[in-house]
């Protein structure tokens, strides 16, 4: 088979044999290479597909039409060899597609995956925030017991009014959390 088509089949093949026995190549990749072989049977197709429409309108001329179509003449052979081609390139484009198809669900599959571990992080972020809320919460309430519970007595008088004032801060912020 030394047409071009065989000469692609070839290549497919021995891209497929290679990519069977190179186990560390990723899936990706895979999809890529065969997406550029399902993007060369398409170029290939168009212009075969241009070539057979080409032929037709040369046959269907008057001069053509005298003995082209006979059993052994070279348009019989062609028209033979294009049959394959279509068959080989259908086969080949449906394998491209489904693998395709199965890159999509794959990509799919990683980008629920993703959302997933976002959701995740997100979820532990807003735990993490409300873990130092409390945190903070108890740290006040720490340094609002030490203010209201210190003897201010042996104090002096401007020492005296100011942890006043602070207490009745606590006392109003206190009260007003406690009635809110």
């Amino acid at each position: 088979m030394d047409s071009p088509m065989g000469s692609f089949l070839d290549s497919v093949s021995e891209h497929n044999q290679e990519s069977d026995s190179d186990e560390s190549q990723s899936e990706s990749t895979h999809v890529e290479a065969d997406l550029a072989i399902l993007d060369v049977i398409r170029s290939m197709t168009r212009k075969s597909t241009t070539k057979n429409s080409n032929q037709k309108r040369q046959r269907t001329s008057a001069t053509a039409s005298l003995g082209s179509s006979t059993p052994g003449s070279d348009e019989s052979l062609a028209d033979d060899e294009g049959e394959g081609f279509h068959t080989a390139k259908a086969h080949y484009v449906e394998m491209l597609e489904n693998m395709w198809t199965k890159k999509k669900e794959f990509e799919t599959f990683k980008e629920n995956r993703k959302q997933e571990r976002h959701d995740q992080i997100i979820a532990l972020e807003k735990e993490k925030i409300e873990l130092r809320k409390k945190d903070l919460e108890l740290r006040r309430w720490i340094q609002d017991n030490t203010v209201m519970s210190m003897d201010i007595s042996g104090m002096s008088e401007q020492q005296q009014k100011y942890f006043l004032t602070l207490q009745d801060e606590i006392f109003a912020r206190r009260i007003g959390a406690g009635s809110g």
